[in-house]
């Protein structure tokens, strides 16, 4: 029996396997603005990557300070980027500026102004022999086979692609040479419209905020959340006071969470499954935005592990004290019209409380002597809810009633060793060393207030 249908299955699997992506009909302004090409159909545009800032201690005639280094390949590769692209199958197109070589130095990170310096030294000297691009493609990496193109000016790019499966040679070859030569001068900086970046900024002195939401309907969430987020800092000071000086906070909020995973794929931060993280390498906040109440409850907990890292200039903190406030920080009821905020036990936190408060109370010690390995083993969600009822019970409950008043002196006194110099496991026996001292049972004392004074707390402090 003839088999009809045979053709028409070898034809579709034929033009299947051969598919290949195709470039936009239209040139669009890249990220730098200085230049116009066709990218990737159906793609967003990724934005270059915040450096990443790596901490170090010099001890000089007996004094320490730490000071930020860099890496001066990062930094070259941030200069040379122009735009890059990706598609929803996870094909990549990316335009560089060819600038310079990567400039060398006796450690892996050095100081930022000392790596521009070399950098500007060695954009004046690059003279783009056939040598020096070869080094140049060999530092870029990728697959070797992108092109180089120098516009009318002498300004020379890099364009490659990444394609997620095999294309034939014959169709890569006719992409590269429609993408070299929609390659055109671009108005210098980027257009509000046909752009596939898409990427605007707005700031305040307390928080910058990079967002890829559309504008007509992204903007009043960016500016309610930078208006919450003013309110939330003030909270963080209250019950935190800071002892450096906090200035200006980013914020990258993406459209989708295929855009934030690729973020943080691209950036190697890892962490892929999540909706929202503090990056102190790069010394940003990531949020993704497609559920817009889930972010915000991201946003208020990930800000606080940013201030905290600002505030006191330490990033090892005790985890029942960062992680701790990060989820007290989680539920608020804000007045928009004095743009306040008060914190209050609602959310998922105060109802597995509210499910297993004996068992709770029990964690409170263990979780107060975790260390991170055992923080982030286990039950996890465990540790998370009694970081929170040990933290809202210290910063609130003890303030409902002066049979709790000795707890009131736990988190300034963990401040101010840690302020001293103590590692977080000193800090916190010093913190709750006055409690141990005076024989107090912490889960009866939780217990009392969580089942008598809770209704106070709210308004306590």
């Amino acid at each position: 029996m003839k088999n009809y249908l045979f053709p028409f299955v070898a034809a579709l699997a034929a033009s299947m396997a051969f598919a290949v992506p195709q470039l936009k009909t239209q040139s669009e302004t890249a990220a730098d603005g200085e230049v116009r090409i066709k990218p990737l159909a159906a793609a967003h545009g990724i934005p270059a990557p915040t450096l990443e800032a790596h901490t170090y201690v010099i001890t000089r005639n007996g004094e320490s300070k730490k000071v930020k280094m860099y890496s001066s390949y990062d930094i070259w590769r941030l200069r040379a980027f122009a735009a890059e692209w990706k598609d929803k199958k996870g094909n990549a197109m990316r335009l560089a500026k060819v600038k310079s070589l990567v400039p060398s130095f006796e450690r892996e990170h050095w100081y930022r102004e000392e790596i521009d310096a070399a950098l500007d030294r060695l954009e004046k000297e690059f003279g783009g022999s056939d040598e020096e691009l070869a080094e140049w493609k060999k530092a870029w990496g990728g697959d070797g086979r992108g092109s180089f193109v120098t516009l009318r000016g002498g300004a020379r790019y890099y364009i490659d692609f990444e394609f997620a499966e095999p294309v034939p040679g014959a169709a890569r070859e006719k992409m590269m040479k429609a993408a070299v030569a929609s390659l055109s001068p671009g108005p210098g900086k980027m257009s509000a419209t046909n752009n596939s970046m898409k990427w605007w900024s707005q700031e305040t002195p307390q928080y910058k905020f990079l967002t890829d939401l559309d504008k007509a309907k992204g903007g009043k969430f960016i500016k309610d959340s930078m208006r919450l987020m003013e309110a939330m800092r003030k909270s963080y000071e209250f019950y935190v006071p800071p002892t450096n000086k906090v200035g200006q906070c980013t914020v990258r909020v993406f459209k989708t969470m295929s855009g934030y995973k690729e973020y943080l794929q691209s950036t190697n931060t890892g962490m892929e499954w999540s909706c929202g993280l503090w990056d102190p390498g790069r010394e940003e906040l990531l949020i993704c935005a497609e559920d817009r109440d889930q972010a915000l409850n991201t946003m208020r907990h990930e800000a606080f592990h940013q201030y905290l890292h600002y505030a006191t200039g330490n990033g090892h903190h005790a985890l029942w004290f960062n992680e701790g406030h990060a989820c007290f920080f989680e539920n608020v009821q804000y007045n928009p019209a004095k743009n306040t905020v008060k914190v209050v036990d609602k959310g998922n936190r105060a109802m597995w409380v509210d499910r297993r408060p004996e068992a709770v109370a029990r964690r409170l010690g263990p979780v107060a002597a975790m260390s991170r390995d055992d923080f982030y083993s286990g039950d996890i969600n465990d540790h998370y809810v009694a970081s929170w009822a040990l933290v809202y019970f210290l910063e609130k409950g003890s303030y409902t009633n002066e049979d709790f008043a000795p707890y009131r002196k736990v988190v300034p006194r963990y401040l101010e060793a840690m302020a001293g110099g103590s590692d977080s496991a000193t800090a916190t026996a010093i913190a709750f060393r006055e409690i141990y001292e005076l024989k107090r049972d912490m889960a009866s004392d939780f217990l009392k207030f969580w089942t008598r004074h809770r209704k106070q707390a709210v308004n306590a402090r």
